[in-house]
């Protein structure tokens, strides 16, 4: 367990196994983000995206849509075509512009280098 993730609890005032097992990888997940952006998550950051629910027992983690500018002006209403949009994400947490593969282009290639020892 992590130092944020135990900040996140304690400021909740909820316990590690109460939380639901989805609600966990939303914490870290959120945490990996900020860290690989070399950025150190505090509750408040996550507390600005996220709120804590209660449903069946168990504590989860729901996103905040209130005051949040989606990436697009006409979400999608439904997923039928999922495979080939796999999923939705908010452009305001990508933090660099990123090339949309078509099928067309086909996988990258790129080199692998081998250390030897």
């Amino acid at each position: 367990m992590s130092k944020f993730l135990g900040e996140i609890l304690t400021k909740y005032g909820i316990h590690l196994l109460h939380v639901n097992a989805l609600g966990l990888p939303q914490v870290t997940h959120f945490e990996f983000i900020y860290r690989a952006q070399k950025i150190e998550p505090t509750f408040e950051m996550f507390n600005f995206f996220y709120y804590v629910t209660y449903t069946g027992g168990f504590y989860s983690f729901n996103s905040r849509t209130a005051d949040v500018l989606p990436c697009s002006r006409d979400p999608p209403k439904s997923f039928h075509d999922w495979k080939h949009k796999f999923f939705y994400i908010r452009c305001g947490v990508i933090p660099i512009d990123m090339h949309y593969r078509t099928e067309s282009e086909g996988v990258p290639k790129v080199a692998v280098w081998f250390i030897r020892r």
